[in-house]
Formats: C-alpha cells, structure tokens, sequence
C-alpha cells in the first residue's frame, strides 16, 4: 500500500532513503491512546545518556550483552560498556567508552570474545568487551548496513552496494562476496542474513528473496516476492527490510509496497502470498504470525494459508517499532510487545489482539523518547532511545525463571 503517510516517515523519521528529494509533506494524526489500559508496574533503575542517535542511521544498531554488561553504539561512532547492574554513581555505570573516526550503522554483536561493529567505512571491526580495543578490522567496499550475523566460525554482513560477505570470525579474512544488482531507490539500511544448515537466506531490495550457498556464496535459488509498479522510482520501491523467519519448514517473507508471503525454503516456490505491505521485523509465535503492516495496524496470520486472524488499529499512525515476544512477566504470561513513535511500550493480547498493558518511557526531562531498541534480560528491560539514552526497568512481576523455548534478548525499532 503506497501510502504518504509512511513516505513521509520513512524519509523524517526511521528510515533514510537512498535519495529523496520531495517527499510528501501528508502526515496522518497518530490515534489517540484508548483510556483504561492497565498501566505495566516496571520500576526505574538507572539512566545514561551515551550518545544522540541518528535515527536515520539506526535501523542495524543493536543492544548486546554478557552476563553482567550492556554493550551499545551510536552512529556518531561512540561505542559504550556499561554495567547492568545499577551502580552508586552515574559514571560508575560506564565501564568503558571508545570513539571511532566513522560513523557506526551495524551492531555491536556479542560473540565469544568480540564485539562485532560495522562502519559508513565499510569497515567491519572485532572489538574487546574488556576495553573497547581493536582485535582485528576488515575494509569492504561499501558501509557495512546490516547487524552482523555468526554462524559455525563465519560473520554474514551485508553492504550499502548490494553485496553479502562471509568473513572468518577469528581473523577477519574475507571467505566470499556475493553480489546483488541494486534498483535506483531503495531504503536506508537491510535486514540481516538468515543462516540455516547450508544455506544463507536473504531479502533483496528489489523484491527477491535469495538463497546462497553457505560454502560458497553461490546462488541456489531466488523467488520474487514483490512486483515494482507505478511511474516514479519511490512508487517501485519494493525492499525487503524485515527479518526473514523460519518455522517449521517455512520461510516467511514481509516487503515493503509487496506482500506477505511464505516460501519453500528447498526450492524458494511460493505457498501462499498476501498484499501487505511492511518493513519492520515480525514473529512466528504457537502457528500465529504477527506482524505490523506500515499503517501500523498489528495482524495476527495463519502461516499455513496466509488467513487473518485479527487485526489490532487501536495503535494505528504511531510509528510502531518491531514486533517482540515478551514472556517476562509472571502475571499476564506471554504478549506481544510494541514500541510506538511517542515513547510508550504497549503489550498485546495474542489471542484477539487487545491492549493488555502500557507504560510511558521517558528521558529525564519527563519528555516521550522514540524507542529504538528494547532489549530483554530475564526481569530487566533496557531501553535505547532516540536521545541516546538508555534505561534499565525493573520488571515487579517478571518469574525468576523465564519459560523455555523464548529468546530472552531482542531487539526493536
């Protein structure tokens, strides 16, 4: 659906455009919050300002961590350490801080012993979680726009230039590079690589969605998702930007100005197809798919036929972030979680799609934050903001166990 609206906000708000130069100037009113919600008891526990984020730029940037640290990094090339646990003293929240040339688009990745981060450079840089120091750095060819991806010894990054590169994760060395014929208009940034057993999925810009050879980077197949139409290059903008998912024997694939659809991930043949369009990253959860289309209505799919559920408008213009599976709260069980434009968490009912619970994230002036990333550690919420803050929660009711099965750490934007 080639709505105004969401060109506008691409190109003002979330996401850059690779060139844009009169966008439309139609802004639809976010619907107004619905009385009654329960408010979500999360308590504060610490606040640090690292760094303003170009929102622009922050489509790959993630929150990483260990066991006891929270890694973050800012566009402006400031990469922070920080303790999850509150400290005494503001400045004894920050273990280390380290200040790069470039400015940073990708990650940090926690892996091992390294942190993962890619650069406007091109660069793609392992650093120590101890100090910050450079343990290897690679230079490609183009700025390195997705969070990097490791699998079995291997880091899979993609470039602003189309291209998909396999490097060696202890060393850097580039193993191969696959490349892709990028269209004249597309946007800012790209979804990270799917690796499963020998092969690298991957979700174009102009529509396709890829299957490489883990070996060797060789195409095995490809299958188009969506079809560019209409006379400007902004009309036949058609990429792909949300993560791809795999479940149970399915390969779901969500484009912007496309379709919903699910594929053969053996041999990229289409199931079934549904004119949604969507750009941000969406889950599989008990055979449901839930998704938000870029009106912001959230939607509840069958993944074997592509039939809806439900659908939740309650929240609709309120540039809601990436869809979250949220089990960390002992009460209400497992719900959706969503970040909107004004700084609000609201957690969703599964099952018919009602708002079970809010609550307000705000900057210490009191202000609503967008919230770019929400990472989740069993009682604990961090939140990145727009600001550049980040904000640890309390969760009151979160279980001292979380339930089996459920990543514990996500990302949303």
């Amino acid at each position: 659906m080639k709505n105004s609206f969401l060109v506008a906000t691409l190109c003002l708000s979330a996401i850059l455009l690779q060139a844009c130069s009169t966008p439309s100037k139609t802004v639809r009113t976010p619907t107004p919050l619905a009385p009654g919600v329960v408010e979500r008891d999360l308590s504060f526990e610490w606040q640090v300002s690292v760094d303003k984020l170009a929102q622009a730029d922050g489509r790959s940037l993630t929150i990483a961590d260990d066991s006891e640290r929270l890694y973050v990094a800012s566009s402006s090339g400031l990469v922070s350490a920080l303790w999850k646990q509150s400290q005494s003293r503001y400045t004894d929240q920050v273990i280390w801080q380290t200040k790069y040339e470039a400015e940073i688009l990708a990650g940090p990745v926690f892996i091992q012993d390294k942190l993962l981060i890619g650069s406007s450079k091109g660069d793609l840089l392992a650093l120590s979680p101890e100090t910050g120091q450079v343990i290897w750095q690679t230079q490609l060819n183009s700025e390195v726009i997705s969070t990097p991806v490791v699998e079995r010894g291997r880091v899979f990054v993609r470039t602003n230039d189309g291209r998909v590169v396999a490097l060696n994760l202890q060393s850097g060395a580039v193993i191969w590079v696959a490349d892709h014929q990028m269209p004249n208009l597309f946007i800012r940034g790209a979804a990270p690589v799917l690796v499963n057993d020998d092969k690298v999925y991957v979700g174009r810009e102009s529509g396709f969605v890829e299957a490489l050879s883990f070996s060797t980077g060789e195409t095995l197949w490809d299958a188009r998702i969506a079809t560019p139409s209409g006379r400007t290059d902004l009309e036949r903008m058609v990429d792909i930007q949300s993560s791809l998912v795999l479940d149970n024997q399915r390969l779901f694939v969500l484009s912007y100005n496309g379709r919903m659809a699910a594929v053969n991930p053996r041999n990229g043949n289409l199931s079934w197809a549904k004119d949604i369009s969507g750009y941000r990253d969406f889950v599989v959860l008990d055979n449901v798919i839930y998704l938000v289309d870029d009106e912001d209505v959230l939607r509840a799919l069958d993944p074997v036929t592509g039939t809806e559920f439900w659908n939740q408008t309650a929240l609709q213009y309120r540039l809601l972030g990436d869809v979250i599976i949220d089990s960390t709260d002992a009460t209400s069980g497992t719900s959706i979680l969503l970040s909107d434009g004004l700084g609000y968490l609201h957690w969703v009912d599964p099952k018919d799609g009602h708002i079970s619970a809010r609550f307000k994230h705000a900057n210490h002036l009191k202000d609503g934050e967008k919230i770019l990333r929400i990472h989740q550690d069993k009682q604990h919420y961090y939140v990145l903001d727009s600001d550049g803050g980040v904000t640890a929660y309390h969760n009151q009711n979160a279980p001292t166990t979380r339930p089996g099965g459920v990543n514990s750490s996500v990302d949303n934007e």
